[in-house]
C-alpha cells in the first residue's frame, strides 16, 4: 500500500496538470492588467484619501471605517488593535483570541511555511472560498519569471475536493481509563508516564468512584464532592451510569480526602475508594446534549486534516439525527498557537447543524513551528467561555496531535491546566481527547488524565487506514479498532443513553 505522502502527491500531481496551463495564462495577463491597475489606483486612491482625511479631521472620524474615532468598538476595524476580538451574528457569541493578522505561519524560507517539525513542509490547505489563495502554491521568490516550473517537491495538502475525503476513513481505538482503574494506576507508575506526573504536578493515582443511585436507577448529572474535613477539595457530576470520579492530591500537596458529600448526605469513606450512595429523586432526565469540537488547526494536522473533517461533518449530522428526543447544539472550535494568525477562534453553541458543518469546511491546517501548541488556551475558552446549558449532557472532543506548553515555556501553565479541568469536572463536561499523528507519551498522559479526571474517554487515530502520520500505539488494553466516525458517534450516544451499540469492528478494504 502506497504511503499517504505518495498519494497526497500523486493527487495533486494529477490536479496541478489540469490547472498549471490556465495558471501560466492567467499569470501573464494578470501583470500586465496590475501593473496599470495599480498606476491608476495610486493616483485616484492618493485623491480620495485627502478627502476622506480631512472630513475626517473635521467629524473626528477614523479614516477607513466611517465610526467616529470616540466610538470604535474593539476589533471594527485594523486600527484598532486587541488580543480578543468578538462578534455577535445574530446573537451568537463568536470570536477570536490572540488574532495575529500580520503573523507569518511558522518560519517561512523561501516562500514556503516550514512547521520545523520533523522538517516537513507545510504549506496549509489546498484553495478553497475560504483559504489562501492559489498563489500560496507557488515559490513567492520566482513567481515574477514563473514560466512553467512548478514545484513539484512541496508535499502540500490538499483540500477535500483534492483528495476526496470522507466519512468512514480514519480509523480509531477507544480506551476509558475510568473503567480500568487498577491498569491506569499501573500505568502511572511505570517507565513511560511517570516523569510526566512530576514534571506536570499531575497525579491522578487517587481516584474515587461514587456511584449515585435511586433504587435501581442510575442517576446522572448529580453533584458530588470530595471532602477534607469541611473543605471541598474536588468536585464532580454523575454521569448516565450514575459515576462520579473524585481526585485527591492531585498536586502532592493537598489534604487528605475523608469523605465525600452528595446534597446534604455526608459519607465518610474510611479507606473506601468505591461507594454506592442512594439519592432519591436526585437524578435528572437526560433532555439536551451540547456537543463541542475543539480542533488543533496547526501546519503538523494537515496530513490528516481534511479526512478529520469529513468524519467530524458525518458525527456532527448523524448524532443530531440520532438524538431526535432531545434538545442537541454543537460547538466548533479552533486553535493554534501564540504568534500564529489566531490562537483560538471560537463558535457559539448552536442548534443548527448545518452552520456548523460549514464553520467546519472553513478551516485549513497552517502555523504552528514548534511540537506544543496553545492547548491551555483552548480547554480554558472550551470550558469557561461558552455558555454550557445545566441540564445537558457536556461532551468536549478535542482533535490535537501536540502537548500544551511546559512549565519551562510558560510558568503556571501546569497549575492553569490543573484549574481549568477541575471546573470542567465540577461543571460535568466531559473531555475527550482525539489523538492524532504526531501525538508522543506526554501527550497520551495528559489527554489521559484529562479525561478521566472529567469521566471521559480517550479517542485515538490509529494506522489501519494507512492516511496521515505515524500514529502512536496507546498504552492501553486489548480494544478494538473502529472507524473513527463511528466511533465519536457511539461515544456520543452512550454519553446521553440514546443507546448502547456494539462496537463495529473495521474491516480493511479488500484491495489493501
Amino acid at each position: 500500500m502506497r504511503s499517504y505522502d505518495e498519494r497526497a502527491k500523486n493527487i495533486l500531481e494529477k490536479r496541478d496538470e489540469a490547472e498549471k496551463a490556465n495558471e501560466i495564462k492567467r499569470r501573464k495577463a494578470a501583470r500586465l492588467g496590475v501593473i496599470a491597475a495599480v498606476l491608476v489606483l495610486a493616483i485616484v486612491g492618493a485623491t480620495i484619501f485627502a478627502v476622506i482625511a480631512s472630513k475626517a479631521k473635521s467629524d473626528n472620524v477614523v479614516p477607513g471605517n466611517g465610526i467616529p474615532a470616540d466610538t470604535v468598538p474593539a476589533g471594527t476595524s485594523s486600527n484598532v488593535p486587541a488580543d480578543t476580538k468578538a462578534e455577535t451574528k445574530e446573537g451568537y457569541n463568536d470570536g477570536v483570541i490572540g488574532e495575529n493578522t500580520g503573523a507569518a505561519a511558522g518560519e517561512v524560507i523561501d516562500g514556503l511555511s516550514y512547521s520545523g517539525r520533523d522538517g516537513v513542509i507545510k504549506g496549509g490547505a489546498a484553495p478553497t472560498e475560504a483559504s489562501p489563495s492559489a498563489e500560496h502554491y507557488y515559490d513567492s521568490a520566482a513567481e515574477a519569471d514563473y514560466e512553467g516550473e512548478y514545484i513539484d517537491e512541496i508535499i502540500d495538502y490538499p483540500d477535500s475536493n483534492g483528495i476526496d475525503a470522507k466519512a468512514g476513513t480514519l480509523t480509531a481505538g477507544e480506551w476509558k481509563d475510568a473503567d480500568n482503574i487498577a491498569d491506569w494506576q499501573k500505568l502511572l507508575s511505570g517507565t513511560d508516564f511517570s516523569s510526566y506526573v512530576g514534571s506536570r504536578k499531575l497525579d491522578t493515582t487517587n481516584v474515587i468512584t461514587v456511584k449515585v443511585v435511586d433504587g435501581e436507577n442510575a442517576c446522572c448529572n448529580v453533584t458530588v464532592k470530595l471532602l477534607s474535613g469541611e473543605e471541598v477539595i474536588y468536585t464532580a457530576k454523575t454521569d448516565i451510569n450514575g459515576n462520579a470520579y473524585l481526585f485527591g492530591n492531585i498536586t502532592g500537596n493537598e489534604k487528605t480526602a475523608d469523605a465525600v458529600a452528595v446534597g446534604e448526605e455526608k459519607i465518610a469513606l474510611d479507606g473506601k475508594t468505591e461507594l454506592t450512595v442512594n439519592a432519591s429523586d436526585a437524578g435528572i432526565k437526560v433532555t439536551a446534549l451540547d456537543l463541542m469540537l475543539m480542533i488543533d488547526t496547526t501546519g503538523s494536522m494537515g496530513d490528516e486534516l481534511e479526512y478529520i473533517k469529513a468524519e467530524l461533518y458525518d458525527v456532527v449530522a448523524r448524532v443530531a439525527e440520532a438524538g431526535q428526543n432531545i434538545s442537541i447544539r454543537v460547538s466548533v472550535n479552533f486553535y493554534r498557537d501564540e504568534g500564529d494568525d489566531y490562537v483560538v477562534k471560537y463558535y457559539d453553541f448552536r442548534e443548527d447543524v448545518n452552520e456548523c458543518i460549514e464553520q467546519l469546511k472553513e478551516q485549513y491546517a497552517n502555523g504552528g513551528g514548534d511540537y506544543p501548541e496553545a492547548v491551555h488556551t483552548a480547554l480554558d475558552n472550551a470550558v469557561s467561555g461558552h455558555n454550557w446549558r445545566e441540564e445537558a449532557v457536556k461532551l468536549c472532543f478535542i482533535v490535537l496531535d501536540a502537548p500544551p506548553h511546559s512549565e519551562s515555556e510558560i510558568q503556571g501553565i501546569n497549575a492553569e491546566l490543573l484549574k481549568t479541568v477541575k471546573a470542567a469536572a465540577e461543571q460535568g463536561i466531559r473531555i475527550i481527547p482525539v489523538a492524532s499523528s504526531g501525538v508522543d507519551a506526554e501527550t497520551e498522559f495528559l489527554m489521559r488524565s484529562y479525561a478521566i479526571m472529567t469521566g471521559g474517554t480517550y479517542v485515538f487515530i490509529t494506522d489501519d487506514s494507512g492516511i496521515g502520520g505515524g500514529h502512536k500505539e496507546a498504552d492501553v488494553g486489548e480494544h478494538t479498532v473502529e472507524y473513527l466516525n463511528e466511533c465519536m458517534i457511539r461515544i456520543a450516544c452512550q454519553y446521553c443513553g440514546i443507546f448502547t451499540g456494539e462496537i463495529i469492528p473495521y474491516t480493511p478494504p479488500y484491495h489493501q
